[in-house]
């Protein structure tokens, strides 16, 4: 139906076919009002027939036409012209010269430098659109067009999605393609930017191993496997730094790959630049040490609980067995003083109650005494006698062998008791 020389709208000329896909034709085109080349996206008459469609797609074109970054081509204009009888929308956008990334990858996978360079560009082109809320959803080597500098451009917002424009969905059409689609397109209408992170992660993938990570005879095979399948290992030489972008872009969960395609790019440069480091610290690593320093403190809380807490076990003290007889101690006070004799507390023992010998003397009522008089009391038994021995097995107090003499008769009014126990 198509072919060069076709003019759309009395104005655009095709001259060339550039690609082609599931949506439509690509055709490079001369401008005839304005006198420049321009890059003419050509839909599908199916999609074309479909007003709803056709309606969101316009309102696409108009939020794409506003948005302005060095790495997004342009759009220049929309249009919808008849051609051999049927109604063809297209859509008119800037013509970049150079070469599709498609083109380049058949001559050999890129190396880690120049792939980590190509997503951060990629990365900040899509980082504008979804500031605009437009998320491109069908990124691929063949919408990535490689400037004579060596710098890359995103073309072809043809199947674009943005908040404002709603759902852009037709029967029987996969609005992605299979080999770059995200989990998640197959199973939820939602739209993130998170699709395009993922797509842009299978893309630096193709780039470094040459093919696709998942690969199938039909799509729905490819889809199943970006589905349910194990990402496939990158090859030994890749260093840590590209190999961490490209794995996290790939996760299936969107939440688990990176947040946005800004940190995306951010990351790509790090490992541009060192490409045996990580850009981000792995987060697994970090709980574990964290883990492990919680469990360091509660083991030590819990040994510092039990040597300070735990009951202490009573420790025998061996001591000298404790004097058999108590005196009195006189206790002196200078001049005038009086001598007040005051009885000691018998010893504490732990064995049976033994006899003891005490000298109580009450003190003297007379206030004036001129002489201090020291008395110390004395124990003296008339004849040598053996000291008491006490037996451990007998629970009543053994009987002196001898009554005790004191040498000095008690004063007044005192009772000197001679058997315990003692009133």
């Amino acid at each position: 139906m198509l072919g060069a020389g076709t003019t759309l709208n009395d104005r655009y000329v095709l001259t060339g076919r550039l690609g082609g896909g599931g949506m439509g034709e690509v055709w490079r085109a001369d401008d005839t009002v304005l006198g420049r080349a321009v890059a003419v996206k050509v839909l599908m008459p199916a999609l074309t027939e479909n007003p709803s469609f056709t309606q969101r797609f316009q309102n696409e074109a108009r939020a794409m036409a506003t948005l302005r970054h060095p790495g997004v081509v342009d759009v220049y204009d929309y249009g919808v012209s008849e051609v051999a009888g049927r109604q063809v929308s297209f859509l008119v956008m800037e013509y970049v010269e150079g070469e599709s990334l498609d083109h380049v990858l058949r001559r050999g996978a890129l190396g880690p430098e120049a792939t980590m360079r190509l997503v951060a560009e990629v990365g900040d082109a899509l980082a504008a659109a979804h500031a605009q809320g437009i998320v491109h959803r069908d990124v691929k080597p063949a919408n990535l067009m490689i400037r004579p500098d060596g710098s890359v451009a995103l073309t072809d917002f043809g199947i674009a999605h943005s908040v404002s424009a709603g759902h852009l969905t037709a029967t029987g059409t996969m609005l992605c393609s299979a080999g770059y689609c995200a989990p998640e397109m197959a199973t939820s209408s939602d739209v993130t930017p998170s699709v395009d992170v993922y797509a842009l992660g299978v893309v630096a993938y193709e780039c470094l191993t040459g093919q696709l990570p998942f690969q199938g005879d039909t799509p729905v095979q490819i889809i199943f496997k970006h589905l349910n399948s194990p990402v496939p290992r990158l090859p030994a030489d890749v260093p840590a730094g590209p190999r961490q972008v490209v794995e996290r872009a790939l996760e299936k969960a969107p939440e688990a790959r990176w947040p946005t395609a800004a940190l995306m790019a951010e990351a790509a440069r790090k490992a541009m630049a060192s490409p045996t480091t990580l850009p981000v610290p792995r987060r697994r690593s970090s709980l574990r040490a964290v883990v492990t320093i919680a469990a360091a403190v509660a083991v030590s809380a819990a040994v510092a609980a039990f040597v300070w807490l735990r009951p202490v076990t009573p420790t025998t003290v061996s001591r000298m067995e404790p004097p058999t007889v108590t005196a009195t101690a006189a206790v002196t006070s200078p001049s005038p003083s009086v001598t007040t004799k005051q009885p000691l507390p018998p010893a504490k023992r732990t064995s049976s109650p033994r006899p003891t010998r005490s000298s109580t003397t009450a003190p003297t009522p007379t206030p004036t005494v001129t002489a201090t008089e020291t008395e110390t009391p004395t124990v003296s038994p008339t004849t040598p006698q053996p000291e008491p021995t006490e037996e451990p097995t007998t629970d009543e107090p053994e009987e002196p062998t001898s009554e005790p003499t004191i040498s000095r008769p008690p004063p007044p009014g005192e009772i000197q008791c001679i058997r315990a126990p003692c009133p």
